[in-house]
């Protein structure tokens, strides 16, 4: 009866330093996937547009914008860099279906930046989008 009970004792101590170590190691791996990407990183994984000008839905008016686009990974990234076509096109048509009092009020281009990231999420086969930002933008 001793060594069953040792054997018991055994097996049970085995399987609390397993679960215990099981759960140390999954929040070392979460914590690392949750660190932000380092500027290179950021340079790495992200794609900057051309300078483009369309009309607004407003009449007579329109706008000069660039994006820079942040994409999941390298994969994400070649294929939107293939996709350099389909991604103007979504940027026209996201940024024409503005006027331009949408466009300057106060949440004016971080309704665009949502916008614009939702559609090249839709448009993409692999990976996502992790946030595009305006980086030049002028409305006439």
């Amino acid at each position: 009866m001793g060594k069953f009970k040792n054997i018991i004792i055994i097996i049970i101590l085995a399987s609390v330093i397993g679960v215990g170590a099981a759960f140390l190691f999954s929040q070392k791996t979460a914590s690392s996937e949750d660190k932000p990407l380092t500027a290179e990183e950021l340079v790495e994984l992200s794609i900057d547009t051309d300078i483009i000008t369309t009309n607004l839905a407003s009449a007579s008016n329109f706008a000069v914008v660039q994006f820079n686009i942040a994409l999941d990974n390298k994969k994400t990234k070649e294929e939107t860099e293939n996709r350099t076509s389909e991604v103007r096109a979504a940027i026209i048509s996201t940024v024409a279906g503005f006027t331009k009092e949408e466009l300057v009020s106060k949440d004016g281009i971080a309704t665009l930046e949502e916008q614009l990231t939702a559609k090249l999420n839709d448009m993409l086969d692999k990976g996502h989008v992790e946030r595009v930002l305006v980086t030049e933008f002028k409305v006439q």
